[in-house]
């Protein structure tokens, strides 16, 4: 014969613990005293803190108003759509030429943005792998484009060897930089093809004489980086680069007293990078802005290079030696700090 007990709560008059211990022992408890605090322990381990879950509401609540503000605007999500013309134009800009030309393609809204926007003409290998199909193309962009061009890059400037043709795309080069296009330029970055039309010459030493309406853009320009070319062998005494902060010349033939006019010039110059530099017997350096010179492969003979006065110079570096014997003189550079890399070539 079984026996059920049934456990009752012995009353404790005017005790104020007389509800919480009925609770317990009530028929209807469905869990046991030793799981409660265990499943007390898992809800608290698999709740998340109240920081967390604040920061997870404040989270969904800012992507529902981005969501709502798209929806609003119209662009549907699409927050480079949504931006003034002015940014897009801007950034249209900083593309190079092929595939700022391709925004085009975007958008009707895209249409005009690359006519209206500053020109950045970079006539790379990218643009066009032939030499002669990339300066027809440059003749069509500087013709077709309305707005001012804020950068001319063109590697490999390339003439036909008939006379005629060469003629012909010599004018062409003047009206390049003549072209109000260019009248704000910036950056100006050419370098020439060693000319296969020649005239009694080697063509090793025939190189194409620099335009001299590239010296017209002086005025704006910031960075030039000029090479394989003449420098005319005389410039207008009043030549001035107020803007231009870093000169690059590089296979140049330039005399000493246009090296020094052009110096004389740049009223904030900091960086000067020389390579390879021909028909001169000595280069003289006076700057009062200069920080930074770098030479590499400076001369082909015993030419001399003579910082005469560059109070702020703090490094000349030498990254190699040219094939002849250079000579390299500082009599004034009080704070310079860096000098190499020395070879036995230099002294």
């Amino acid at each position: 014969m079984c026996h059920r007990w049934k456990l009752e709560p012995k009353p404790y008059p005017n005790s104020p613990l007389l509800p919480q211990i009925s609770s317990l022992y009530s028929p209807d408890m469905k869990e046991t005293a030793a799981a409660r605090p265990a499943a007390e322990k898992n809800e608290a381990v698999a709740a998340p803190p109240a920081r967390k879950r604040r920061a997870s509401d404040e989270a969904a609540g800012s992507r529902s108003r981005s969501h709502k503000l798209a929806r609003d605007s119209g662009c549907d999500g699409d927050l480079i759509n949504n931006l003034p013309d002015a940014i897009l134009a801007t950034i249209v800009s900083l593309l190079p030429t092929k595939y700022g030309v391709r925004s085009q393609a975007v958008a009707r809204r895209w249409r005009p943005l690359w006519r209206s926007a500053p020109l950045n003409l970079d006539a790379s290998h990218d643009l066009c792998s032939n030499d002669f199909g990339r300066f027809s193309l440059v003749s069509r962009i500087l013709c077709d484009h309305p707005g001012l061009a804020r950068r001319f890059a063109f590697d490999r400037i390339r003439l036909h060897r008939e006379e005629k043709r060469y003629a012909e795309e010599a004018a062409e080069l003047e009206r390049w930089f003549n072209s109000p296009l260019l009248d704000n330029l910036q950056e100006l970055n050419i370098v020439f093809s060693l000319l296969e039309y020649s005239s009694g010459q080697s063509e090793k030493e025939k190189r194409y004489p620099l335009p001299p309406s590239v010296l017209r853009l002086a005025p704006t320009l910031q960075l030039a980086r000029i090479g394989s070319c003449d420098f005319p062998k005389e410039i207008a005494p009043s030549l001035n680069f107020p803007l231009l902060r870093q000169l690059h010349l590089w296979r140049v033939s330039i005399s000493d007293d246009v090296f020094s006019g052009v110096l004389s010039g740049c009223h904030v110059l900091e960086n000067l990078y020389l390579s390879e530099i021909r028909d001169v017997g000595c280069l003289r350096i006076c700057s009062p802005t200069l920080r930074i010179i770098v030479i590499s492969c400076l001369f082909e003979g015993e030419e001399e290079l003579v910082i005469m006065e560059a109070p702020r110079l703090e490094r000349l570096l030498l990254r190699s030696p040219g094939s002849g014997s250079e000579i390299i003189r500082v009599v004034s550079a009080p704070k310079l700090q860096m000098l190499g890399l020395l070879s036995p070539c230099i002294s």
